[in-house]
This record gives C-alpha cells, sequence and structure tokens, in this order.
C-alpha cells in the first residue's frame, strides 16, 4: 500500500494514514474482506514509525473499517457494503496505490462550530501519539481509560472549580454522542420533552428528532434560559450557562440558583453543554452548574474539539448524581467509541500542561481577531447597508448580519459563495426567524481568516 504522508503538516501522522486507508475503502482500491498490510510492512513503506500505523488501525478498527482478531492478518470489515464500480472502471491491480482524492474548490465555512482556531503543536502531537502507542496491547475499558478519565477529572476541578470522582466521567465521541448517550440513559424506550434554548447552537438540537424525542423551545434572555417561561413538562433541559450561543449571555448566580431549584422542583435532568467555556478570553472561565451543591440531577457535556483540535472526536459526560451508575451501563452496552490510542494521547496532552498552554494562546488570538473585525469588518458591512449584531459578547468574533431585505441577503450571501465562502443562516439559531446570516471567525486559520477579511473589503467596497 503506497501513499504519502508529511510532517510539514498539521494533521498528525496517525490520522493521515487513517485517512488513506479510509480512502482506499471508500474507492473500492481495498474491498470488503481484504488484508491489509503488517504494521510492520506499512510502516516501512510509509516511512513512519510502527507505533503511528498501530495508532492509525486501531483507530479504524474502533471507526470499523477493519477486524482484527488474535493470530490473523488485519482485513477490511467485511460487513462494510462493497463499491459498485462502473463499466469504463480498470480492473484493480494486485498492489494498492491510494492516491489523493482529486481536490475540490475550497470552501470556508463561517457557520458556528465548536473548535477554534488554535491547534497543539505537532511537536506535541507526535510526543502525545508516540506515549500513546508504546503499548499496541491496551485493553479498551468500557467507560473509558482510567488515565483519561483521571486526567478529565484533574482539569475540570483545576479549570472549571468542579470536583468529580473519575469513575462518575465517562468517555464519549463527543458532544453529539454524549447527548445521545444522555437521552438513552434518560428514556428508557419512551419518549422525552427536551428543552432548549431559543436562540441556541443547532448541533446539538439537531440531534433529539433523529433520537425519536421531541425538541421544546424555551425564550433566552440577556442572561440566558428565562426560568420563569419554561415549560413545567419536560424531562431534560439542554443550556449553556457559561456561554449560550449565540448571544453569550453569561448565567448570573440567582438565575443559575433559580434554574437549578426549579429542575429540582420539576424533576427535569439539566445537560449542560460546557462547549467553549474555556474560551472566554475576556472574563474568567465560570463553574459548571455541577460545581454548585443543589439536589437537581444535572449532566455535564465536554468536548475536547474545542481544547484540542476539531479533528479529535472524543468527549465526555460526568454526573455525580444517581445517573451516573446508569450512565456506566449505557456506554457498557454501547461499547468504546474512541480508541484507546486516542484515549492515552489525549490524557497525556491534559497531564503535560499542553491544553492549558494552548488555551493561553487561542485567548491571544481571538483578542487580535477581534480588533480587526471592530475596526475592519463590522464597517465594510454597516457600509453595505447591513445590520451587524455581535454575538457572544465573551469572545466577540461572531456577527449576526441582517437586511433590510431578503433579496440584499441572498445577493451578499451568493457574492460569498462566489468567492469560496459560506455563512450560516439565523433560522438554523432562531424558531420562525430567517432574515439574516451568522458569520463565525472564532474557528477559522489565520490564512483563512485573512482571505475572508479581503474578500469582504472587495465585496463591500462602494
Amino acid at each position: 500500500m503506497l501513499f504519502d504522508v508529511s510532517r510539514s503538516l498539521p494533521i498528525p501522522l496517525p490520522a493521515q494514514v487513517a485517512a488513506a486507508v479510509r480512502s482506499a475503502i471508500s474507492t473500492g482500491a481495498l474491498r470488503p474482506g481484504d488484508e491489509v498490510p503488517s504494521t510492520r510492512v506499512l510502516a516501512a513503506q510509509a516511512g513512519v514509525s510502527r507505533g503511528t500505523v498501530v495508532t492509525a488501525y486501531d483507530q479504524l478498527i474502533s471507526e470499523g473499517y477493519l477486524t482484527a482478531i488474535q493470530g490473523a492478518p488485519t482485513r477490511v470489515n467485511p460487513s462494510l457494503p462493497a463499491v459498485v464500480e462502473k463499466e469504463s472502471a480498470p480492473a484493480a491491480s494486485a498492489s494498492c496505490v491510494v492516491r489523493p482524492e482529486p481536490r475540490r474548490r475550497p470552501v470556508i465555512s463561517l457557520k458556528p462550530s465548536s473548535g477554534h482556531a488554535g491547534a497543539i503543536r505537532p511537536a506535541a502531537w507526535r510526543q502525545a501519539w508516540r506515549e500513546a502507542a508504546a503499548d499496541p496491547a491496551v485493553v479498551v475499558e468500557p467507560t473509558g481509560q482510567e488515565a483519561l478519565r483521571h486526567a478529565i477529572a484533574e482539569h475540570l476541578r483545576t479549570g472549571r472549580g468542579m470536583t468529580v470522582n473519575d469513575q462518575d466521567v465517562v468517555v464519549t465521541g463527543g458532544t453529539r454522542e454524549g447527548l445521545l448517550l444522555a437521552l438513552m440513559t434518560l428514556s428508557h424506550g419512551g419518549v422525552l420533552r427536551v428543552g432548549v434554548e431559543d436562540p441556541g447552537h443547532p448541533g446539538l438540537r439537531n440531534i433529539i428528532p433523529l433520537a425519536g424525542h421531541t425538541v421544546v423551545p424555551c425564550a433566552v434572555d440577556d442572561h440566558g434560559v428565562d426560568v420563569g417561561e419554561l415549560p413545567a413538562d419536560l424531562d431534560a433541559l439542554i443550556v449553556t450557562p457559561s456561554f449560550q450561543f449565540p448571544l453569550g449571555a453569561s448565567m448570573p448566580a440567582a438565575r443559575r440558583t433559580a434554574l437549578l431549584e426549579w429542575a429540582a422542583a420539576k424533576d427535569t435532568v439539566i445537560v449542560e453543554d460546557d462547549f467553549n467555556a474555556e474560551l472566554r478570553y475576556r472574563t474568567a472561565p465560570l463553574p459548571p452548574l455541577a460545581a454548585l451543591q443543589t439536589e437537581a440531577r444535572v449532566l455535564t457535556l465536554g468536548t475536547f474539539s474545542t481544547l484540542l483540535s476539531r479533528s479529535v472526536a472524543a468527549g465526555y459526560v460526568t454526573t455525580s448524581c444517581a445517573l451516573a451508575d446508569e450512565l456506566r451501563r449505557t456506554r457498557a452496552a454501547l461499547g468504546m467509541p474512541v480508541s484507546a490510542v486516542t484515549q492515552l494521547a489525549i490524557a497525556h496532552l491534559l497531564r503535560n500542561g499542553h491544553v492549558r498552554r494552548n488555551t493561553k494562546a487561542v485567548h491571544n488570538r481571538l483578542s487580535r481577531r477581534r480588533a480587526v473585525i471592530e475596526a475592519d469588518v463590522i464597517p465594510q458591512l454597516t457600509g453595505r447597508g447591513a445590520v451587524v449584531t455581535e454575538m457572544a459578547e465573551a469572545n466577540g468574533v461572531d456577527l449576526a448580519v441582517t437586511f433590510s431585505e431578503a433579496a440584499a441577503r441572498d445577493g451578499f450571501a451568493r457574492q460569498l459563495a462566489e468567492h469560496g465562502i459560506e455563512g450560516g443562516r439565523l433560522d438554523a439559531l432562531w424558531s420562525g426567524r430567517d432574515d439574516g446570516l451568522i458569520l463565525s471567525f472564532a474557528h477559522l486559520s489565520d490564512h483563512d481568516f485573512q482571505r475572508v477579511c479581503v474578500v469582504l473589503g472587495e465585496i463591500t467596497r462602494p
């Protein structure tokens, strides 16, 4: 199997190897049941360490692309659907050559994202993966590797003021998988009424109907979700009290207390999405709701996409209430979606302070980016006749852009698209609102941010 990997890319080598194998499977170069090269052979061919290939294979096995049986070669999962070849396609050769897919026109998305423009340094990534892959025979623990659960508990204690036992931390495949895990634990086969903030981030809200449950929009104001307006029959309520998206509201102490008292009285489970509280560079991160002494049942969702990289599909759910045992049983029944090596690499980064240093660097980058938006971007948009609302006050790099007419909005969106840029729609955040765009700049690379600023200057020039 021949393919290129590059140490100059910010993508970890194991991720490059895994992507190449996925590409070979998706194009039919590797078929269900095919034997893949041994880790030693592939490492020699690619010019990488054997640990790199072991990590990549481990990830692909956890994703279901490959199967491994002790004493037998690793193969493409026989249960995968075979790729239907076109009649004009040449016959596959004996040697499998994985080539880069044809390049498509890159699209810079300004839609809201849980990621950010920071990235762990490549050297730190490589060190973490080498250490994690040192023992390829590591056993996957049902609720997450002990090293990672301990590292998460320490991170929550030192960075978020939340004391939690290692046993009450459950590793997930990210925030969305964490919500699915929570809903399955709560529902017992029934249909839940799940409250969501309106407006709010669409990522988790879209998961609820897919799981067969009912979405109930709940109004927010400048202090977060309005407790006085909450329906009385909610089974669960998803909130972002530390960083309400997109308004950036930070729920004050009195509102937090009222919310928890309401939840305890109504027996409603609070699901707190703590997706990017650490990225508040203007104010210090507030502690999660679960850090407060309360009789309410609170589940906290966390993700490493924000703290580390959007390419890391891993996160956690933690709770110290009576739901903890049920949550662990659900996790054990579903299986662990995150490979042991990936978990150990994340634990290494948490334990050695890389996450803390990276978060500080992101704060500085967001502050500089905010200055550019205030000095250049907002005046350009208002000069075109748009009404600009600065959203997410805590980081100041998300804008709601509305126009007097739908035609003006659509024309602006088309001009962005002609330059390979897409914005988000406000109707994805507000129920029944479709009068503008959301432009989010926090997750862009420095190159993409500069490109967007240049394009905005061009299309808004009188």
